[in-house]
């Protein structure tokens, strides 16, 4: 087993100073697969897009909200982060959201 690494002390005076200790190792992330369940073409609110328990959403992918196509940065559990035109990050829900349910990326988690 490695030896622990230390703390991390940032500058500043004595009342402001933090420390931030590293976590504990955990073992290696599970491994992903591409989810091979077929699901039907055609667009459908994202909230309609059922999942199996071991298939994750993963974030990255096209999506149009109000007749404009946006890009998914990060899925939660019933909203996404997007990216507008301008460049701001901002929060819709996942029924407003309409996308290809054959087009994406779905993964499965390995047993590992």
């Amino acid at each position: 087993m490695p030896a622990p690494r230390p703390g991390i002390r940032l500058a500043g005076s004595a009342s402001s100073r933090l420390t931030i200790k590293p976590s504990p190792p955990t073992g290696p992330r599970p491994q992903l697969q591409l989810s091979t369940k077929v699901r039907p073409g055609g667009p459908r609110r994202l909230s309609e897009v059922e999942l199996d328990e071991d298939e994750v959403l993963i974030d990255g992918f096209e999506a149009v909200l109000r007749d404009e196509k946006v890009r998914v940065t990060a899925v939660l559990e019933r909203t996404c982060v997007y990216v507008d035109r301008g460049g701001d990050r901002r929060l819709a829900r996942k029924e407003d959201l309409w996308v290809e349910a054959d087009k994406l990326p779905i993964r499965r988690r390995g047993l590992s």
